[in-house]
């Protein structure tokens, strides 16, 4: 399997959908696109964070459990700075991802768990055999936040104010947890208001799109049976959210909404995106331009594309 280690120029750029194709067509729309990342994905500002951090903490193997994206990102940066890494992989996940993850280098684990169970099976690995754990929930989430809180600064600088709306894929609600406090770190220098948010997720289960849709202040878990993973939804698609609470309070905070997309819509936009904005975009990330165009008529949009295709 043939794939570049050499990483591509810095640079997630603020992209104003009507200068490509304008697929959405409204004036005031940005993408903010993280698929230039060296693996194609927002993980990649964790995924490094990480790594870096187990080095300084003398560990030599780091873990993660994952749907695939978020341990390609691992695996990459363990690679690159000479760590082992070990991925977790429910084995009836659909991920395109293990060769990716083999050719890196990653010892993948996988059991027919689903990725809730995964994840505490490898904080139990972790705990047991010394290894760093990456995974969401763990004791070293607090790097997770301060690595997205990047994205705002980024999206502020290259604005210039900040926007009315953010649109974001919500999963553990994590990425969005992390941007909203880069903006609250901005407003509380500059005085501005923190844009209201959209959290974007799939229709076959989500506890932070429940929980706020029914107005709980409390996020609720949802049940198991309930929760159907499909190849579109994976990144999505859960019954715990890790920052799930954190990610309720922001929509509360910010006066924000919450949205369900189907499959069949996040397939469809992100195909519309690569024929007329002649962008790749992961269909899970797209539920966030579902959502967008819900919600917003004149106010200036940024949309969070999570990844690439």
């Amino acid at each position: 399997m043939e794939i570049d280690m050499e990483e591509k120029p810095p640079g997630r750029p603020l992209i104003k959908d009507s200068d490509l194709g304008n697929f959405l067509k409204r004036e005031n729309i940005y993408f903010k696109y993280e698929g230039y990342n060296p693996t194609g994905t927002q993980k990649d500002r964790i995924s490094e964070n990480h790594v870096k951090n187990a080095i300084a903490h003398g560990y030599d193997t780091i873990s993660v459990a994952t749907c695939g994206n978020y341990g390609a990102s691992i695996a990459y940066y363990a690679r690159k700075y000479g760590l082992h890494s070990v991925i977790g992989i429910p084995s009836d996940y659909i991920s395109a991802r293990r060769d990716e993850i083999s050719y890196y280098g990653g010892e993948i684990i996988e059991k027919p768990v689903k990725y809730e169970e995964m994840v505490d099976y490898i904080r139990e690995l972790s705990a047991s055999n010394g290894w760093y754990d990456a995974s969401p929930g763990s004791a070293n989430s607090k790097l997770d936040y301060y690595s997205y809180s990047a994205i705002s600064e980024e999206i502020y600088n290259e604005l210039g104010r900040m926007p009315e709306y953010v649109s974001v894929p919500v999963g553990n609600g994590t990425t969005m947890y992390g941007v909203y406090l880069g903006f609250k770190r901005i407003s509380m220098k500059t005085g501005e208001k923190i844009p209201s948010f959209i959290a974007n997720s799939t229709i076959n289960g989500n506890p932070i799109i429940y929980s706020f849709l029914r107005g709980y202040k409390k996020i609720r878990e949802l049940n198991p049976d309930n929760i159907q993973e499909t190849k579109i939804n994976e990144p999505l698609v859960a019954y715990r959210s890790y920052d799930g609470q954190k990610a309720l309070n922001v929509l509360y905070e910010t006066h924000g909404r919450a949205l369900y997309s189907t499959d069949e819509e996040m397939l469809y936009i992100s195909k519309e995106l690569e024929r007329l904005d002649r962008l790749s975009v992961l269909p899970a990330s797209c539920s966030a331009v579902s959502g967008a165009l819900r919600v917003v008529r004149d106010e200036t949009c940024v949309i969070l594309l999570t990844g690439r295709n």
